[in-house]
């Protein structure tokens, strides 16, 4: 009989990141950007630094490595939110020099994400984002201060390990349903739900998938995609189609029990983490 031999964390963690990521080499083209341009938005501070950086002997990110990290030679590579989001500032270049493009881009950050709230606004107040509002009224310089504390987050990878696109949708819908997921749950500690709060369940996870990338495999169990999906939807019999990513993931939470050395990640396995 042949000896099945299961994946390593390093080799899933880079398939991952091969089928999701951009190569940096290949960043100007997937914004349709010229090289120089690229090199432009660099030199003006707008260019995040790579969302996965990849060796032979390791993966790492903002939230999580795997492997030896420290060994070997890595390669930078960039989750799909970020080429769109150079798109967008090559763009804005044409009304604005290139010293005042980080505030162009949190300004367009902060409206975009005010109109997602607006439209949304009873949701928003219960899920979430009430500090941004006064009364039934979002407030777009509360929401421009918020979105410039996540600059940081942005600028070193991290928003870019979760988000399909970095914007006012993916942004408030992300919190919104993690928070209604918290309360249809009582943060995981639930015994039961009735069919009408699994429906709701069902859908708010759906919404919640829509804008989140699978994560790695040694991310997933203790990120978003873990605690908030996979943990609900077992607890609950919700009924699960795991892709490839979804399924490692699985199989990288028996891996960390049998040994924790393997992987080290940042964010932590309770329903409030923000990652």
């Amino acid at each position: 009989m042949d000896m099945v031999v299961s994946e390593s964390g390093v080799d899933a963690a880079a398939r991952y990141v091969a089928n999701y990521c951009v190569a940096g080499s290949d960043l100007a083209a997937a914004a349709g950007l010229r090289a120089d341009a690229l090199a432009i938005l660099r030199q003006a501070g707008v260019v995040p630094d790579p969302t996965y950086k990849v060796s032979p002997y390791g993966v790492s990110s903002a939230i999580g490595n795997v492997g030896d990290t420290a060994r070997g030679d890595a390669t930078g590579h960039f989750g799909p939110a970020v080429a769109p989001w150079l798109a967008r500032a090559s763009l804005l270049l044409a009304s604005v020099d290139a010293l005042a493009l980080h505030e162009a881009l949190i300004n367009w950050l902060a409206t975009d994400l005010a109109a997602a709230l607006r439209a949304r606004a009873a949701e928003a107040r219960l899920f979430g984002w009430g500090h941004l509002f006064d009364e039934d009224r979002c407030d777009l310089e509360r929401v421009r201060e918020e979105v410039a504390s996540y600059w940081g987050g942005w600028m070193n990878g991290g928003w870019a390990v979760c988000l399909r696109r970095f914007d006012g949708h993916h942004l408030a819908t992300k919190e919104i349903e993690r928070r209604r997921i918290a309360s249809l749950t009582q943060e995981g500690c639930a015994q039961s739900l009735s069919l009408d709060d699994r429906l709701a369940l069902f859908d708010a996870i759906a919404r919640l998938e829509s804008v989140l990338l699978p994560f790695a495999p040694h991310e997933r169990p203790r990120g978003t995609p873990g605690v908030y999906i996979d943990a609900p939807s077992e607890r609950y019999g919700l009924p699960r189609r795991l892709d490839g990513a979804a399924a490692r993931g699985a199989v990288f939470r028996l891996q960390m029990a049998a040994d924790p050395a393997e992987t080290r990640t940042e964010s932590t396995g309770t329903l409030t983490n923000r990652t």
